[in-house]
């Protein structure tokens, strides 16, 4: 994209060309046609405002580069061509909880509870819709998080104090089970990144790119990763965004893998999309690689640099995932870890670092060098120094 001049640049270009010959000001005098130098700077400031508006013209008419809609962009409207939907809005949790009391008493629609300290997300609201009348001593009832998305996220067995007295039940409550999984909203990069792999990839009515084009459409799904199994079944492994996963690195829920195969082979629009001849689709979680590594002999390591590392490191092995042919652009795969490529990713954080030699273990096998197939994700555990 062209760049945008400088108000003086294009003053001075005005100016330059009101000072040819030919126009009979040259040169501008100091007095009397003075009122031309006014003039430039007027004129250059409309210009100014004019390539600004071209820039946005220009940037906007590519998915890679569009700007939001917030900010007057166009890149929601070229994900809903090729995605066919907007950037997913963030899903409170809704959990069932155990409460107490005696029969016939009445929690009132609207009640509010409050998650106690020891929660795993502490001092959150959360809301029972629908009034409540014992019917037991022990009943559960579902209460929804008033705030969207993992901040509000519990865990089993997390307790809960109501916010008001309850007449003829108790005030505390216990989270038996979440029947929807809190979610945050995409992020307008992974929206845009979506978007730009709908546009690269062909649907071929069941290739690798169309498992990925069709699983996009269920919140939370990072990627998948399709490989043929045994006969003429799939293997797709998906990978959840952090926020969303389980285990708060990849990992996928049942609720987000029953999601996918609901994409995948539910009807929509009176079609379904399993390929034909393919027998079964065995939607499976991917499986996280442990890696730990270990620095011995680096001469001068501070605090400050270790976290440098750590954070370099961690950040480029998370860009390890396993390469799809079909789906994958050959020039981006990127799906081994080695020695080699973490002592460069040092080097790159810290120019001059010297140690005596540097080991790393998967899982905890020693290896120097590791090719991730399948539905094989690695993440860095651990950088030891000795």
């Amino acid at each position: 994209m062209t760049s945008i001049p400088t108000i003086q640049t294009l003053y001075t270009q005005i100016l330059s060309d009101l000072s040819n010959p030919t126009t009979g000001f040259s040169p501008i005098p100091v007095f009397g046609k003075i009122f031309l130098r006014a003039l430039a700077m007027v004129q250059a400031v409309k210009l100014k405002l004019f390539y600004i508006a071209l820039a946005g013209v220009q940037k906007n008419i590519f998915v890679d580069t569009a700007d939001p809609e917030a900010q007057g962009g166009t890149l929601e409207r070229f994900g809903r061509v090729k995605l066919k939907r907007d950037p997913f809005p963030a899903v409170s949790g809704v959990y069932n909880v155990t409460v107490t009391g005696s029969v016939g008493g009445v929690i009132p629609a609207s009640t509010t509870f409050i998650s106690n300290d020891d929660a795993l997300s502490p001092g959150m609201l959360f809301i029972l819709d629908t009034a409540h009348v014992m019917a037991t001593g022990s009943d559960t009832v579902s209460l929804r998080a008033l705030n969207q998305g993992t901040i509000s996220k519990l865990s089993i067995g997390d307790k809960l104090t109501a916010t008001s007295p309850l007449a003829l039940v108790d005030s505390l409550a216990t989270v038996s089970a979440e029947t929807t999984q809190p979610i945050d909203a995409e992020n307008i990069e992974e929206y845009r990144g979506k978007s730009v792999q709908a546009y690269q990839l062909e649907p071929q009515g069941g290739a690798p790119s169309d498992y990925r084009i069709w699983s996009y459409s269920v919140a939370g799904v990072k990627q998948v990763y399709p490989y043929a199994a045994v006969g003429n079944d799939i293997n797709l492994f998906v990978e959840s965004e952090p926020s969303s996963a389980i285990d708060l690195i990849a990992t996928p829920s049942p609720t987000m893998l029953n999601a996918v195969k609901a994409a995948i082979e539910t009807p929509s629009g009176g079609q379904a999309k399993k390929p034909l001849g393919v027998f079964q689709i065995n939607y499976l979680p991917v499986s996280l690689k442990q890696v730990d590594i270990n620095i011995v002999g680096y001469a001068g390591i501070t605090p400050a640099i270790k976290d440098l590392i750590l954070n370099s490191v961690k950040q480029w092995i998370g860009t390890i995932r396993p390469y799809v042919a079909g789906a994958d652009a050959p020039q981006d795969k990127n799906d081994v870890l080695d020695i080699n490529k973490v002592i460069a990713v040092i080097l790159a954080t810290q120019p001059g670092a010297t140690f005596s030699t540097l080991s790393i273990e998967v899982d905890g096998f020693g290896l120097a060098s590791k090719t991730f197939i399948n539905g094989d994700i690695p993440f860095l555990n651990s950088i030891t120094y000795s």
